[in-house]
């Protein structure tokens, strides 16, 4: 009797364990699918109440944390940098859910992803918050500078490590200040969310990862990596001013009619469309097409950093006409994707993914995900990034991007208009050009430029000076302990 009653007893426990167990799984792993819906405005209200662990830069600046407060609501998420951050840390509200890290890393720094809730068994049983903390690769030193360097224009500037994907800066302007949106006064945040949700500027869009933009001639670098590959280094176009079209495409034109030709060197000094639209012709657009996709630039979704949200830019596509398409004609691409094309370029052909977090650690301390540098695809071969590279090196000396040199650090870069709106003025810089260090891809959007030599002054000042700056700041301690 005796025997069976403790039996009785263990089958009991065991269902019991079994059943708070099953229900302790089904709270945690559901609770970020029903939080995540979109008319679930209570789930949105208790995260917007609960205790949320710390986000900070990679070199340990804390630029989102929840402080304790009087009133009502006893807890305050804090931006202590206000809009320095924002699109990419983006905000939490009590009535409009969240944006950015704060949304796409919602399970972490609540405490419902299992990862950082249970670390010991003993935590299944502890009804205590458990929260995460999200580490990025974000620089604070760098994104001072970006900001310092755009101040007084619109755009965008995505700093990128080549060999790592680290993104270091990404800053945009117009931005916006996360703190009003995650006040307590619920009034005064749905006015400032509606205004800023109806600004045309759209100022709460994270611009680096979901805004394309039509990047025109710095599409030729794709183009001059299809010419190498097909064994077309060393080709000779002919000086022409206009390169025809069928009768259903407009032909294309150099800018302010002039005329250009000559090797692939020649044509990059030049910016010579008429020369890459002949090149396009002799690749032919299969193959185009092969290299630009190795790139991953089309037939997938606009390449993002690791782990963000998924993106609300399109994809991208080549233009019918492979003269059209060889000159970057109809080609737009996010800030974060220009840059990642030229990191690649810069790291030997091979296309590391761009991420934002370093890693995620636990209430203990310790690291619960460690993303390491991933390599999606060797792009091209190291011997035609080697040659691409020396035609951006000889772009700086002797082409449109001469406004990037500096004294000290050999240098290469690439200077482009968008065809669509010639307001929108590109520059990408790499440095050193014999091994690059860093990826400084700016976009600069609506200037009014009366004068095209102003404009290019302009934003090669603002190249300049972020990648020197980035340059001579000394190395953060970006250790794991």
């Amino acid at each position: 009797m005796t025997r069976r009653l403790v039996h009785v007893g263990i089958a009991f426990l065991a269902i019991y364990g079994l059943l708070f167990f099953r229900l302790e799984m089904v709270q945690i792993v559901s609770a970020e699918n029903i939080r995540k819906h979109p008319q679930n405005s209570r789930q949105i209200r208790l995260d917007f109440d609960a205790p949320r662990g710390s986000i900070q830069t990679a070199d340990g600046e804390i630029i989102a944390k929840t402080v304790a407060v009087s009133g009502p609501r006893n807890r305050l998420r804090q931006y202590p940098y206000g809009s320095l951050y924002s699109q990419v840390v983006g905000f939490i509200s009590a009535e409009h859910g969240g944006s950015g890290i704060e949304r796409s890393h919602n399970g972490f720094l609540a405490g419902n992803d299992l990862s950082v809730r249970i670390q010991d068994t003993r935590d299944l049983f502890i009804d205590q918050a458990r929260t995460g903390q999200v580490e990025l690769s974000l620089r604070h030193d760098v994104q001072l500078v970006t900001r310092a360097a755009m101040a007084g224009h619109e755009g965008t500037v995505v700093v990128i490590e080549p060999d790592t994907g680290s993104v270091w800066g990404m800053w945009s302007n117009p931005h916006f200040d996360p703190n009003h949106l995650a006040s307590h006064d619920l009034n005064a945040a749905a006015i400032d969310f509606n205004t800023l949700d109806s600004d045309p500027a759209q100022p709460l869009q994270n611009r680096a990862e979901y805004q394309g933009v039509e990047i025109g001639s710095l599409f030729t670098v794709v183009t001059a990596a299809a010419a190498i590959e097909n064994n077309l280094s060393d080709i000779v176009i002919p000086t022409t001013e206009t390169f025809p079209a069928s009768s259903d495409l407009p032909p294309i034109t150099n800018p302010d009619g002039n005329k250009c030709g000559g090797t692939i060197k020649s044509l990059m000094i030049n910016s010579c469309r008429s020369g890459w639209a002949t090149i396009g012709n002799e690749i032919g657009y299969d193959s185009l097409k092969d290299v630009t996709k190795r790139f991953g630039l089309i037939d997938n979704d606009p390449l993002q950093s690791q782990n963000s949200l998924p993106g609300t830019a399109s994809p991208a596509s080549l233009a019918s006409s492979v003269s059209h398409a060889a000159v970057g004609m109809s080609m737009r691409l996010t800030p974060l994707q220009v840059a990642t094309l030229f990191a690649t370029i810069g790291n030997g052909g091979s296309q590391i993914q761009p991420r934002l977090v370093n890693r995620v650690r636990a209430h203990d301390g310790s690291i619960t995900h460690n993303f390491e540098p991933q390599v999606l695809n060797q792009s091209v071969s190291k011997e035609t990034a080697s040659k691409l590279l020396e035609l951006l090196s000889e772009n700086v000396i002797n082409g449109d991007a001469a406004g990037l040199q500096l004294n000290d650090v050999p240098m290469g870069g690439l200077l482009a208009s968008s065809f669509s709106q010639s307001n929108h003025l590109w520059m990408v810089s790499l440095a050193p050009v014999t091994r690059p260090e860093v990826v400084v891809a700016v976009l600069l959007e609506g200037d009014d430029f009366d004068d095209r030599q102003i404009a290019e002054a302009t934003i090669a000042g603002i190249s300049r000076r972020i990648t020197e700056a980035v340059l001579r700041l000394p190395s953060p301690n970006l250790g794991e302990s």
